[in-house]
């Protein structure tokens, strides 16, 4: 008080800008090189946030498809239900790792962000999904984003290597400060990510749990081409060694030698979590909200093949049991599960092993069921990586 502080003119001053609630600081650091592996959700939206943050940053996208973002596209059916406002609490593998993560970079934020780059939002129940009700319109904002800060983009080039300072791919070497993996997982690989990043990781010698299928068909041992194409609201239970593990009420979809639909995506994801072999039943509940009924009154209840299907075979309908055979393959889940050992990186996901290297998103081994958690983990991971590059910044 009754002190002038007088700053002068040619001082470096930090550039602040208040977003989703929180002060993000700037401090110039002079160009440096940020080269992103992946060109999907996660790893866009690290090179858009790191850039928004670090302006005299180069930042460059590499990426294998022709395209960015090509796996979003298929997201929710189109829809992309990029991110869910309920509880997070058994929704991942590793919480401990991932909740803090997660919670630093919640639905909320996530929102707020996404209306300020044009991403107008709804919510059905609370999964949230773009106003358009297009993921369109989520890969036309971001790349419009990418095209504004004039982030680098290699479409059409993969990563061969790399060493602690350059990044070798299928074209030539590129230098760098900061190196962050978003090259994703084994899953949708008609989408890119094909897992070839494990190999890659190997030979550097990190700790990989080797992906399985997630948020994919089941095969089942029974015979059900009968009933296939057929549909049913169902109450599904997991059991693991006779134990029920996860029940979800759904609807269940018969393919040819299995079953799907998202009640069965979501038992996928908690299989997976078992790391032993052991025995996986599916019973489902084809009438959960009534009482006894009579094999001849299934009918009043079930499409008349199903009905017939379950009286042929004197299955109950209250306690029909399928036996787990396997996974559905790579092209067919939406996530895998396994990945980079979340040993190997710090509560930042900075790599232990090797200096100004991080890994986000799906190439890490975490992964959930159905509801937009997946995206969240990748947007919440990019914001991590986002927010510490260096020793500064909002987080520590």
């Amino acid at each position: 008080m009754g002190k002038t502080w007088i700053i002068p003119e040619n001082v470096t001053k930090p550039i602040t800008e208040r977003v989703n609630n929180i002060v993000e600081i700037y401090p110039d650091k002079g160009i440096k090189n940020v080269i992103i592996v992946g060109g999907g959700i996660s790893g866009v939206f690290a090179a858009i946030r790191i850039k928004e943050k670090h302006p005299s940053y180069k930042v460059s996208i590499f990426e294998k498809n022709n395209k960015l973002l090509r796996k979003i596209y298929a997201t929710g059916n189109g829809r992309c239900n990029f991110a869910n406002q309920g509880n997070l609490k058994n929704k991942y593998n590793h919480e401990g790792f991932v909740l803090p993560i997660i919670e630093s970079f919640s639905s909320f934020e996530i929102t707020q962000y996404f209306e300020r780059i044009g991403i107008k939002y709804k919510a059905v129940n609370d999964l949230l999904y773009p106003l358009s009700d297009t993921a369109e319109t989520v890969a036309l904002m971001l790349n419009k984003k990418v095209d504004q800060l004039k982030i680098e983009v290699h479409l059409e080039e993969s990563m061969i290597d790399y060493s602690s300072s350059s990044l070798t791919t299928s074209k030539k070497t590129y230098p760098f400060d900061y190196l962050i993996i978003a090259s994703g997982g084994k899953a949708s690989p008609q989408y890119g990510s094909d897992g070839n990043i494990f190999s890659i990781l190997k030979k550097h010698g990190y700790s990989l749990i080797d992906p399985k299928p997630s948020l994919c068909p089941i095969k089942v041992k029974e015979n059900v081409n009968l009933v296939e194409g057929l549909r049913a609201k169902v109450r599904i239970n997991l059991l693991i060694d006779g134990k029920l593990k996860h029940q979800e009420d759904g609807e269940l979809l018969f393919k040819k030698d299995g079953l799907s639909g998202i009640a069965i995506f979501n038992l996928t994801h908690f299989i997976n979590m078992e790391n032993t072999q052991k025995r996986i039943s599916i019973c489902v509940d084809f009438a959960p909200d009534y009482d006894e009924i009579s094999p001849d009154q299934y009918v009043q209840f079930l499409h008349p093949r199903l009905a017939a299907y379950l009286t042929k075979n004197h299955l109950d309908i209250h306690k029909t049991i399928f036996t787990f055979k396997s996974f559905y393959d790579f092209p067919n889940a939406q996530v895998s599960a396994g990945g980079l050992s979340i040993i190997e990186v710090n509560e930042l996901l900075k790599s232990k092993k090797e200096k100004n290297v991080s890994f986000i998103g799906e190439v890490l081994d975490v992964d959930a069921i159905c509801g937009g958690f997946n995206i969240m983990w990748a947007l919440a991971s990019a914001e991590k990586v986002s927010n510490n590059l260096d020793d500064y910044g909002k987080e520590k």
